[in-house]
């Protein structure tokens, strides 16, 4: 199996997290939970918040679905090379790293390598769990995990290895998104001269429909996992 094809299985499973999460979001509550903002400018985004949606939150998510794919590429060029080292992708790896990406710049010393350290390692182990389905003569992914992995390394691979999350859950308080709005792209007339920009922290709000969309696309999955591996 290509390492394209496995690409094509990760992103797959990606882009249901992100559409779940997506209709989970609530900006509302990230708007009303803004301390650094006037109560001025969050009233008119509060009473605009379909095109907030639509400038701000849709385009988040969807930079938040592009950089979990980028960071797979060097995981998969390494999978794709039994021979070689983690130590020779360490750089790459942690450079297209979502999550190491937005560490909170008060994340410093031990703590800050410890949070490196962990999702570094957690990237090598699910280059290690995907490099049987590359290995695959099969070229469709569902028939790699088949011919590759048992039903229950296939399960482990779902259930700890795609889990996007898990740097959340595990340091929940080492990791910050966040995004400036512009009044001007949400929304026009003379009150946006009178506006500023605004720095808005929407982590929190990340980890909560991340964790609930990643259950159900998990589940969602281990159910097509056992049909498939029921069929062989």
């Amino acid at each position: 199996m290509t390492r394209e094809a496995v690409r094509a299985g990760f992103a797959e499973f990606v882009e249901d997290i992100v559409d779940t999460a997506y209709e989970e979001f609530d900006v509302v509550a990230v708007l009303r939970g803004e301390s650094g903002a006037s109560s001025r400018l969050v009233s008119q985004l509060l009473k605009n918040s379909r095109r907030l949606d639509r400038t701000v939150v849709r385009p988040e998510l969807r930079d938040y679905r592009r950089r979990i794919l980028a960071q797979f590429d060097p995981i998969l060029d390494y999978a794709a090379d039994p021979d070689a080292d983690f130590a020779d992708y360490e750089a790459q790896v942690r450079d297209t790293d979502v999550y190491l990406t937005h560490l909170r710049p008060d994340v410093r010393g031990d703590r800050r390598a410890d949070v490196v350290r962990t999702q570094l390692d957690r990237q090598r182990r699910l280059a290690e769990a995907a490099r049987p389905l590359v290995e695959s003569p099969e070229s469709e992914f569902w028939a790699a995990a088949v011919d590759a992995l048992d039903r229950d390394r296939a399960a482990e691979l779902v259930r700890t290895h795609f889990a996007v999350g898990a740097p959340l859950r595990e340091f929940p308080d080492a990791f910050v998104f966040e995004t400036e709005i512009d009044p001007g792209d949400v929304f026009g007339g003379p009150l946006v001269s009178r506006l500023p920009s605004v720095t808005v922290e929407y982590t929190d709000e990340v980890a909560r429909v991340v964790e609930r969309a990643e259950r159900a696309v998990v589940e969602s999955t281990l159910t097509e996992l056992d049909e498939r591996f029921a069929e062989n």
